[in-house]
């Protein structure tokens, strides 16, 4: 009799399910299958085709525990000062390989039910199907005790995130925002309402000391309070069989991003840089080395990290079937006019190496902000602003009260950098000059779910090969809609020239992409707090659509 893999379940049931419609078992069965966790909080992995690697975390303090894989052990590196948080790091393995995993005690008993985590096919060899998953925004506190409440209960964004994950893709993508907790942007607020809002919150929930490290502080304990309810509560150990990645974008950096003539967010400060850093290290994987990354990469080579590991750009890759380039746009994000980028020149020289050479069959750019789309942001690729207000320079709109505004470009954006746009450019013209692969952008930050192709970006004719942008869906957005914080929702970036393949919804959701040899299949689904809850337990796809290769 065949012993069942969560590999061998994979490979006998995605290919069925897209030829059935993405037939899936009902997301209510992914939220207790009855996996023994124990005292585990979270759990998340990381993975490639020869390493693996896992964060997570224990309810009560304990002595290290030891993760036991097939027939290896491998102890654990404490990540906190209380003796709650580890991660480990197992290299070595054989690729494209169900590995079964268990955590036990250093006596040898188990702290939770034995699972299987699938390593990814050697780069150099040609699987036949790999299904992704894509999403944003998942981040935000649960309970405000506000009505309405901010952000979506942990029980709606664990019942969208089942349904996602009962297509059993083989990895999912978190595209930025995972942590919501921001502080000069919200206790020096312009806005009374705000500022005492914040200033009342953080006194009950525990208040960051911006002159103190996040780590051995007492902001550890603030951190922990912060984020364990918006992450570790949040995932569990539901992505226990998902190798899983997170870039971070500018809320993770516990700040939104803005710049007015009060303050800058970005590039973040240190108190930001502390206290994100030390956030990735309790919770999130970093990304694995790739052999095609410069080991001197902004982000890469920190004396706290493993050698190679990144904590800002990454690659997923799968076999020679599918590569997906991963990049945070705000750590390092540089305010020097034309020469500026939303990443540092060593990454976009990478983007663009790994964007000519077409060996690998599909490649996707993920960026932690998007491409086609603008809702008057500040640090946006694209220079529109609000139609509002007096003089030719505008700083960007937030907290409108739903106050409706158009975009112009016609009035200068308070501290935007042409360069950005420079740089989009670059980077539209690298993905636009493949020969044998269509332009693929997936990204997220938006609050909302759409699809575009662009054909034209000012004097950039992408006409013979157009550019596919994807925004994937938020995970947790309940009222943070753009058309509410920024008085308009996503609209298409002044200068270029698309077709609207899905236009773009104010709406929950994610992304699934099933990538075979000759085309990519995009599936996106929507849903939104209003609508019967039920429907999300047998959500199918709101828009499907074939991206061939040349």
């Amino acid at each position: 009799m065949a012993v069942w893999t969560r590999r061998r379940f994979i490979q006998g049931s995605a290919p069925a399910a897209a030829l059935a419609g993405l037939g899936a078992a009902p997301a209510a069965a992914n939220l207790d299958d009855g996996w023994r966790q124990g005292d585990l909080l979270h759990l998340v992995p990381g993975a490639s085709h020869e390493r693996i690697v896992i964060k997570c975390s224990f309810r009560h303090p304990r002595t290290p525990p030891v993760l036991r894989v097939d027939e290896r052990r491998a102890r654990a590196q404490p990540t906190d000062t209380e003796g709650r948080y580890f991660a480990f790091d197992v290299a070595d393995l054989a690729a494209d390989h169900t590995h079964i995993l268990q955590l036990h005690d250093e006596g040898g008993e188990a702290l939770t039910d034995p699972w299987p985590l699938t390593t990814y096919p050697a780069p150099d060899t040609s699987p036949e199907s790999v299904r992704l998953l894509a999403y944003t925004c998942a981040g935000g506190y649960p309970n405000y005790n506000t009505e309405p409440e901010p952000f979506l209960s942990l029980a709606l964004r664990q019942r969208l995130l089942a349904r996602a994950l009962s297509f059993r893709p083989h990895a999912a993508i978190a595209i930025g925002d995972h942590v919501y907790w921001d502080q000069r942007t919200q206790l020096e607020s312009d806005r009374e309402a705000v500022r005492e809002r914040a200033e009342a919150w953080y006194a009950e929930r525990g208040r960051l000391d911006q002159s103190l490290p996040a780590k051995g502080t007492a902001n550890e304990a603030a951190i922990k309070n912060a984020v364990e309810p918006q992450f570790a509560e949040l995932y569990g150990v539901m992505l226990r069989s998902t190798p899983s990645y997170f870039v971070s974008d500018d809320h993770d950096y516990y700040e939104n991003d803005e710049a007015t003539d009060r303050f800058v967010t970005l590039p973040p400060h240190a108190y930001q840089l502390s206290f994100a850093r030390f956030t990735r290290e309790l919770f999130m994987p970093e990304f694995l080395p790739d052999p095609a990354r410069p080991q001197l990469m902004s982000g890469t080579g920190a004396g706290d990290r493993a050698p190679g590991i990144s904590e800002s750009f990454g690659t997923f890759r799968y076999g020679n079937l599918v590569e997906a380039l991963i990049y945070d746009c705000a750590r390092f994000l540089s305010l020097k006019g034309d020469v500026a980028g939303l990443v540092p020149p060593e990454a976009e020289a990478w983007l663009a190496a790994r964007t000519a050479d077409e060996s690998v069959r599909h490649l996707f750019h993920v960026p932690s902000h998007p491409f086609g789309w603008s809702a008057g942001k500040w640090r946006e690729w694209y220079p529109d602003v609000a139609d509002v207000g007096e003089g030719d320079t505008a700083m960007a709109q937030i907290n409108t009260g739903g106050e409706a505004f158009g975009l112009t470009t016609k009035r200068r954006k308070f501290l935007w950098q042409r360069g950005w746009f420079l740089q989009h450019q670059r980077l539209l013209a690298a993905l636009t000059a493949q020969k044998r692969r269509a332009g693929v952008v997936i990204s997220g930050d938006l609050h909302a779910t759409g699809h575009l192709k662009v054909a034209k970006s000012a004097d950039l004719n992408l006409g013979a090969n157009p550019v596919h942008a994807i925004l994937a869906g938020p995970l947790g957005t309940g009222r943070g809609w753009p058309s509410a914080a920024r008085g308009t929702v996503p609209l298409i970036a002044t200068g270029l020239e698309v077709q609207e393949v899905a236009p773009v919804q104010e709406k929950n959701g994610f992304a699934l992409f099933d990538i075979d040899p000759q085309q990519v299949t995009v599936r996106l689904f929507e849903w939104r707090r209003g609508e019967p809850e039920v429907k999300i337990d047998r959500l199918m796809p709101y828009h499907t659509h074939v991206i061939r290769r040349g």
